[in-house]
C-alpha cells in the first residue's frame, strides 16, 4: 500500500510541475477574478505542509524559516511577486520536501503510522499519523493542485495537461 501512496505523491509533484511549467514569474502571483490562492502561494504551501508532515514523522525541519509566515494557512496571499521566491525555487523546495517524505515513508516502521495524532483537535478527523499522512499526500495536495487548474482557467490559459 505504501508503494501506491508514494506513487501518488510523485504523481502530484509531476502534476504541480506541469501546471506551472508555462507560467512566467509575473503570472505566478496574479489573482484573477478574486482568486487569492495563486500558484506561487500554493506551491509554497504544499512544500510547507510536506515539511510539517516530515516533522510529525520525526524528521527535522528543512523548510526555509524566512518563508514560514508567507505560506501559513488562513492568511490572504499577497499578489506581489516580490513577496515570493521564484517559480524555480518553489518547485525545488516542493521536490526536496517530497523526496524526504517519500524516503521516510518507504523505510519507516509501520508502527509509526499507527501512532496517535499529536494534536487533540486534529485527532477528531485524523486519529493517527497514518490517517493524517494519507490525507496530506492525497486529498490536500489534490485539492490545491485543483486550485491551480481553476486558476489557469480564470487566467484564460487553458489546460496544462491536455485533458
Amino acid at each position: 500500500m505504501l508503494r501506491h501512496l508514494i506513487f501518488t505523491y510523485q504523481f502530484n509533484l509531476d502534476r504541480a510541475r506541469t501546471l506551472v511549467r508555462d507560467l512566467s514569474e509575473e503570472q505566478m502571483t496574479r489573482q484573477p477574478h478574486g482568486l487569492v490562492n495563486h500558484p506561487a502561494w500554493l506551491l509554497g504551501h504544499l512544500a510547507a505542509t510536506s515539511n510539517q508532515l516530515a516533522k510529525m514523522l520525526g524528521l527535522e525541519s528543512t523548510f526555509p524559516a524566512a518563508w514560514g509566515d508567507t505560506f501559513k494557512s488562513g492568511g490572504t496571499p499577497s499578489g506581489n511577486a516580490a513577496d515570493f521566491a521564484s517559480k524555480e525555487e518553489l518547485l525545488a523546495e516542493l521536490a526536496a520536501q517530497h523526496e524526504r517524505v517519500a524516503e521516510l515513508l518507504a523505510t519507516a516502521d509501520p508502527e509509526l503510522f499507527e501512532r496517535q495524532h499529536p494534536s487533540e483537535g486534529a485527532r477528531k478527523r485524523f486519529p493517527t499519523l497514518g490517517d493524517y499522512a494519507v490525507f496530506l499526500i492525497t486529498s490536500h495536495e489534490g485539492s490545491h493542485l485543483g486550485q491551480i487548474t481553476a486558476w489557469r482557467r480564470a487566467m484564460d490559459l487553458g489546460s496544462a495537461t491536455g485533458i
